[in-house]
């Protein structure tokens, strides 16, 4: 009897005790309730703190510790310099996809002052925080002294329309000349070809493959190897390499390569990502490689093979009573394509993927190369050439450099170039920029180890520069201020 009662009294205090508790769990939701959660509302994640961003990053996202008025948020949010771009949501997450590409050389600050929680409207954070845009950074081929070959590296900062040279890096040693070369989309290496001076003698130098590492990465958390590290991708022993391209994303090279002993065993190879190295059984002169990598433009009699290089890359196609594609826009969707006529004219059109064209111009001269603005890819920059007459009274093509509106197929005239008939130019990835070279080439010096893409020998050569002309008004002429850079040629600018 009296263990029972004990029981019942043991039960009654941990029943007493469970009542306690429920009453102060109970008691402390109140007064949250009450008084509403009292945690401060914060940013815990943004993708682009201390980061510097390219063209090709497209968006930023910013983390949430807890729901958010989402009209604050859109209201207040505050990028200077100005980027525009378009908000979205997903959950306490928002995306921020930019409607313009970023300005190279610029640090931005963003800022988020008053914004207020769903349930809590008086609860303000205010957010400050940078990131910044990759430096201008362009690499070219030295001409000048112990310059002369070697693969170097600049980078520029400007003031209002005036670029200064920061930094110059030579980025390969004098036991190699280098003849042409690609800057991989992280910035990190440079894929080149180059060959022993010691082998000018030969009738084809033996020009091998490389990459080599340029001491940049455009990644805060990427330890970065020192500049001239040196990496062979392909000899010449049996092979020699001659043309080659590299995708934009980095991940496929393609070259052309004709065995030394048997001229009938040429044609092009590929090297993909994981290193493999194949021939594709088909000759060109003439290719480029499209910005996924996957497939290979290739100019053939008759008109132009698309050939795919994965599995992805679809199936061949031919492009029939084209010359070639001079250029793919940045996404591969639209590329620029010439025709040569019956007349011996020239059409240059812009093809999309279901393989419909736009005309865009016609000329009776050459069209030496053209590149996408790339803000909003609705012109070109074209090297083109007209008929002069030269001082021994002959007539001859002069290269000019004109901005071509795709729709219309209007021109304006930016800068005539005279006595440059192997002319070099890139187009900034921001489009702010563009850069040329301007080469004297010689004749009759078979000991001379430098040649540009016309194979005559290169005795000196100087790079410029100038500031692209911002919204274009094609019924009025436009003045280019150009600025003397570097002696060199063949410069090309980092993704």
């Amino acid at each position: 009897m009296t263990s029972k009662l004990f029981e019942n009294r043991k039960l009654s205090r941990f029943d007493l005790a469970v009542m306690l508790t429920v009453i102060a769990l109970c008691t402390a939701i109140a007064l949250i309730l009450w008084h509403g959660d009292q945690t401060p509302l914060q940013i815990n994640y943004f993708s682009w703190a201390r980061e510097k961003i390219g063209v090709q990053d497209r968006y930023f996202t910013l983390g949430f510790n807890r729901p958010v008025d989402r009209k604050s948020i859109e209201q207040n949010l505050i990028i200077n310099p100005p980027l525009p771009g378009k908000i979205s949501w997903q959950g306490n997450q928002l995306f921020y996809t930019l409607n313009e590409l970023p300005i190279y050389g610029t640090q931005y600050q963003l800022q988020l002052k008053e914004a207020r929680g769903r349930f809590n409207p008086n609860n303000l954070y205010a957010f400050n925080e940078v990131f910044s845009s990759r430096d201008r950074v362009f690499a070219y081929i030295g001409l000048q002294g112990s310059e002369r070959g070697k693969l170097i590296i600049s980078t520029l900062n400007k003031t209002k329309d005036k670029f200064t040279t920061v930094k110059k890096t030579v980025l390969t040693p004098g036991d190699l000349v280098v003849t042409n070369f690609r800057v991989y989309p992280n910035g990190e290496k440079i894929l080149f070809s180059a060959f022993d001076p010691a082998t000018v003698g030969l009738d084809v130098p033996r020009q091998q493959l490389y990459t080599v590492t340029t001491g940049l990465s455009f990644k805060t958390t990427t330890k970065i190897p020192p500049s001239g590290r040196i990496q062979r991708l392909l000899d010449a022993q049996t092979y020699q390499n001659l043309k080659f391209d590299l995708s934009s994303n980095g991940q496929t090279i393609i070259v052309q390569r004709v065995n030394h002993n048997n001229p009938a065993d040429a044609g092009l190879w590929v090297i993909l990502e994981d290193g493999e190295l194949r021939p594709i059984g088909i000759r060109g002169d003439e290719f480029l490689l499209s910005p996924n990598g996957q497939k290979v433009a290739v100019s053939q009699p008759g008109g132009v093979a698309m050939i795919p290089l994965t599995k992805n890359g679809g199936s061949p196609q031919f492009l029939s009573g084209y010359e070639k594609i001079i250029e793919f826009s940045r996404d591969g969707t639209k590329q620029i394509i010439v025709k040569l006529n019956y007349d011996y004219s020239r059409s240059l059109y812009q093809m999309d993927e279901r393989q419909e064209v736009r005309g865009i111009f016609r000329t009776t001269n050459s069209i030496l190369g053209c590149q996408f603005e790339p803000r909003q890819e609705r012109t070109l920059y074209c090297l083109k050439t007209d008929l002069v007459i030269g001082d021994d009274n002959r007539i001859k093509e002069e290269p000019y450099l004109t901005i071509v509106d795709i729709a219309t197929g209007q021109d304006l005239p930016l800068l005539a170039l005279p006595n440059s008939q192997d002319v070099q130019m890139s187009l900034s990835p921001d489009g702010k920029a563009l850069l040329f070279d301007q080469v004297v080439a010689v004749t009759n010096q078979t000991n001379n180890n430098l040649r540009g893409t016309n194979e005559q020998a290169i005795a000196n050569g100087q790079l410029w520069i100038f500031s692209a002309p911002q919204n274009v008004n094609f019924k009025n002429s436009s003045t280019i201020t150009t600025q003397e850079l570097n002696t060199g040629f063949k410069p090309r600018w980092f993704p």
